[in-house]
């Protein structure tokens, strides 16, 4: 099978930014935009408090939230655990526990024969090393699942409470400041005759707040983050002080809905948009509009209508993508893209990520067998490829086409991001304060901080108070 050709690094970047449904940068990419739109938005009108309150939460959420399951899995686990039990952690769960059959295609005894019969050999010997051991794997794979997710849920935990112990100890260093100037002032006025004078009621220092699932879960990257967030969901509702606990449903609802249930529902419609609009689909990854793969495709077919091997094997996959069972039609699908006639097309799906690539000892570059993989998304691709080079080669100018193609999927990754991060870091910041003013008598401040406030300024002057009568 061929190698993958030279992918740019702006290629990659943007391949990752497009893909909403098996990796985390797209989501990484909203989460900082909106923590920094976020921070700033409080910071300048619910107060340094809120502010810095929300730059921590935000920021470091994001970093735990984002970085610390793949960083236990692959940096503990891969690199550690499963190293010394002598287990590939590259064989998907999916493969682990689907059963034995070597007619099902997402087992581990299918790959292994189809890695034999097509002479990918090392694929071979690390799948049989996995159903040998598969017990082992299994918990291993299970291990490394809730292992992970269980302490970057605790990590979060932790940080949630550190913000708010932190902001505790800010305002009780700020009232204990402004107490022990205010005592130090009232103290001096009190030994002169200017203050006898005019202050004939002796009135104590009024104090008033300051303003201010399955293996789906298992092998999915973005599914797994979600777990995580149903955590911090949690724990955030949970710790929310008083006052804040709708901010806070808000705010996590917001973020549900942009972060994950509108993410591929937005793409697709900017997809869709750029088709009606402006004639142009744009559904193929971006790694795969920039190749050389689909240039040459499209510059063979407008040399000669029919001419185009890659145009020629995205419709024969769709048209072999049939069978009387789901697992017929995805043995036709394997078996097809497996073929090196189809190199081609087996191009396509590797740069855009449709199926893994395993990298040999020698350094030779396969289709990996190790992971499941999704036929009904490959037959999806074949037919945005087909849209792609038809549509290209019926233009005028072939490379002016592409050019603006790519310019308008890398619009759409970026317009998609811009849209979630201002809707979480912006939108949502601003709903939530000018609910703060309308239900708490115009005040922007939020109210779990205004009530610490003030209950430390109280506990402040109650033991001014006792300190002065213990002096008098």
């Amino acid at each position: 099978m061929a190698s993958v050709s030279g992918i740019s690094t702006v290629s990659k970047v943007f391949s990752k930014l497009g893909d909403n449904s098996g990796s985390v940068i797209p989501m990484f990419a909203k989460d900082f935009s909106s923590a920094a739109l976020t921070s700033a938005t409080y910071y300048k009108e619910g107060g340094s408090h809120d502010g810095a309150e929300k730059a921590l939460e935000e920021f470091g959420t994001s970093i735990l939230w984002l970085g610390g399951i793949p960083f236990i899995k692959k940096f503990v686990f891969d690199n550690f655990v499963y190293k010394k039990n002598n287990i590939d952690p590259n064989v998907s769960a999916k493969r682990l526990f689907s059963g034995n059959d070597k007619n099902m295609v997402d087992t581990l005894e299918f790959a292994k024969e189809k890695a034999k019969s097509i002479n990918f050999n090392e694929q071979a010997d690390i799948l049989q090393n996995t159903i040998d051991n598969r017990g082992l794997a299994k918990k291993l794979s299970l291990t490394k699942f809730g292992a992970a997710t269980a302490a970057t849920g605790l990590a979060l935990f932790g940080l949630i409470t550190l913000k708010q112990k932190r902001t505790e100890n800010a305002i009780k260093k700020q009232v204990k400041e402004k107490h022990e100037k205010e005592l130090y002032t009232k103290t001096a006025l009190e030994k002169s005759s200017v203050y006898q004078m005019f202050d004939k009621k002796n009135q104590e220092p009024s104090f008033k707040g300051l303003s201010g699932i399955g293996t789906f879960f298992m092998t999915n990257p973005v599914a797994n983050t979600a777990i995580v967030d149903g955590v911090i969901t949690g724990t955030r509702l949970v710790q929310a002080r008083k006052g804040e606990k709708a901010e806070v449903g808000l705010r996590e609802l917001c973020e549900l809905l942009f972060i994950y249930g509108l993410a591929v529902p937005l793409q697709t419609g900017l997809e869709k948009l750029s088709e009606s609009r402006f004639k142009r689909p744009i559904g193929l990854d971006y790694s795969v509009l920039d190749s050389d793969v689909i240039k040459n495709a499209i510059n063979e077919e407008k040399a000669k209508k029919g001419s185009s091997s890659l145009l020629k094997q995205a419709r024969a996959l769709v048209e072999a993508a049939g069978g009387k069972t789901t697992n017929e039609t995805s043995k036709k699908v394997i078996d097809f893209i497996f073929d090196d006639k189809n190199k081609e097309l087996a191009d396509v799906f590797k740069k855009g990520g449709d199926i893994a690539v395993y990298k040999t000892k020698e350094g030779k570059e396969q289709l990996s067998l190790l992971s499941n993989i999704d036929t009904d998304k490959l037959k999806k691709t074949a037919q945005k490829t087909i849209d792609t080079i038809e549509n290209a080669a019926k233009s005028k100018d072939c490379a002016k086409y592409l050019k603006q193609t790519k310019l308008l999927k890398g619009a759409s990754i970026i317009a998609n991001i811009a849209i979630s991060a201002i809707a979480l870091g912006y939108l949502q910041p601003k709903l939530n304060l000018y609910l703060r003013q309308k239900f708490h008598n115009g005040d922007k401040t939020n109210p779990a901080i205004r009530n610490l406030t003030n209950q430390i300024e109280q506990n402040f002057a109650f033991e001014g108070k006792n300190a002065q009568k213990e002096n008098s």
